[in-house]
């Protein structure tokens, strides 16, 4: 091995590792701690907070299918701290679907006879802890829920990763993979595939556009319980504590149906704030 292949060797060996915070690709990335405005180019963002921030996503999921609108309604909020910048912590009343969970989930509105059998049935526990950072952000995942406090309380804990690739300034995919282990009442309380999929567009510095999609179902039972949304959401920053967002889902359009059932007859919308403290 000749001496300026040993020198660059232990010039290598001998550079720190690269922190949670710093950008590893280019120089145009915006990576979590950076002085950029928070909630501008969301996009080029990572898949959680800096340490030391408090956020908090509250959503209000409005059912909007055939003969059903408006039940149920609920308010669903979740809330996070980064406790470092590779760990985030946070309670969860959104289910793994994230944006795309369904209406329901949270504080539900509506009263039994429009669709709410309880004001309050869930909750959930998160953790993200990061691995890479920069031009593809990977995060573990994992969440614990409550899934219902009634019906004998059934618990599930997801395991997965979530990532996102950035294809230029303007463009990322971001990817939610879990996989959901029932953890009692397996009889009911199936093992579940989690896929949420955002394609993100960044239209203006505010202002972010999502393609929402992704795929659920059963493992056990997968071709005749999968089901695939398909939305659109736009998200835009008010200040740097508040962005505002709606979204429009058909919650199943490409999913398995049963004969007779039109693939556009579920839908929903959600109303979309997000805090930063």
């Amino acid at each position: 091995m000749s001496f300026t292949r040993i020198t660059a060797l232990l010039s290598l060996l001998a550079a720190p590792a690269a922190q949670a915070g710093e950008v590893v690709g280019p120089r145009n990335d915006v990576p979590p701690v950076s002085r950029a405005p928070m909630g501008e180019d969301a996009v080029r963002r990572g898949v959680q907070g800096p340490a030391g921030l408090w956020s908090a996503r509250v959503l209000l999921h409005v059912n909007c299918s055939a003969g059903q609108f408006g039940k149920p309604i609920s308010l669903a909020p979740d809330l996070w701290y980064s406790v470092t910048d590779s760990l985030q912590l946070g309670i969860l009343h959104n289910l793994p679907m994230g944006w795309l969970t369904r209406p329901g989930a949270g504080l539900c509105l509506t009263g039994k006879s429009n669709g709410c059998p309880k004001v309050y049935d869930n909750i959930g526990a998160d953790a993200l802890y990061g691995l890479a950072f920069g031009d593809f952000h990977l995060s573990l995942h994992s969440s614990f829920y409550v899934l219902h406090f009634s019906g004998g309380t059934p618990l599930e804990l997801t395991l997965g990763a979530a990532s996102k690739i950035h294809l230029g300034d303007f463009f990322a995919i971001f990817l939610d993979p879990q996989i959901g282990i029932g953890l009692n009442h397996r009889d009911t309380n199936k093992d579940q595939l989690y896929l949420p999929i955002e394609l993100q567009f960044q239209v203006a510095r505010p202002v972010s556009l999502k393609l929402l999609t992704g795929v659920t179902g059963q493992l056990s039972s997968f071709g005749d319980t999968y089901q695939i949304p398909v939305g659109l959401g736009v998200i835009g920053n008010v200040s740097e504590a508040i962005d505002l967002g709606l979204r429009f889902a058909f919650d199943n359009l490409l999913g398995k149906e049963p004969p007779g059932v039109s693939r556009t007859a579920t839908r929903s919308l959600s109303l979309l704030m997000h805090l930063r403290f």
